[in-house]
């Protein structure tokens, strides 16, 4: 695996992209493509390869294939629902949500197909416009 972690065209904060020893630890969320509501065996490896790789360099990890968020965005796409008058979908939720927890990162690590996905694509850019870290996950 290769690490790019020089950023997307430029690097935000500081430029060191491993936490210093008594340092607080940064956190990582990681993005790529799932596209799927039941997750498949291939994109729960790829990201848990990703999480450990990321562990390993020190990093604190949220990924979101083990964030057990799906029943929260269940509830939240039905409040929102009521709220708003028309039908809000899962997607909608689980995305919101996604980017709360990207917001509590200090860094994104894209996987390789990252540009495949309207989810991680949306999480790249989310992750360009406040400035976090990058860091390219991949063979």
């Amino acid at each position: 695996m290769q690490y790019d972690t020089r950023g997307v065209g430029r690097t935000y904060g500081s430029t060191k992209t491993t936490p210093e020893e008594g340092a607080k630890s940064m956190r990582v969320y990681i993005s790529g493509k799932i596209g799927e509501e039941v997750l498949s065996q291939e994109t729960l490896e790829k990201f848990k390869m990703a999480e450990e790789a990321m562990h390993a360099m020190g990093y604190e990890v949220f990924n979101p294939t083990r964030s057990g968020l799906g029943k929260k965005a269940e509830v939240l796409a039905e409040r929102l629902s009521t709220e708003c008058g028309r039908k809000v979908e899962w997607y909608d939720a689980i995305m919101l949500l996604d980017l709360e927890e990207l917001a509590k990162c200090d860094a994104i690590c894209l996987l390789d197909d990252w540009k495949e996905s309207d989810g991680a694509s949306t999480e790249a850019l989310y992750a360009y416009a406040t400035k976090k870290h990058f860091i390219f996950h991949g063979k």
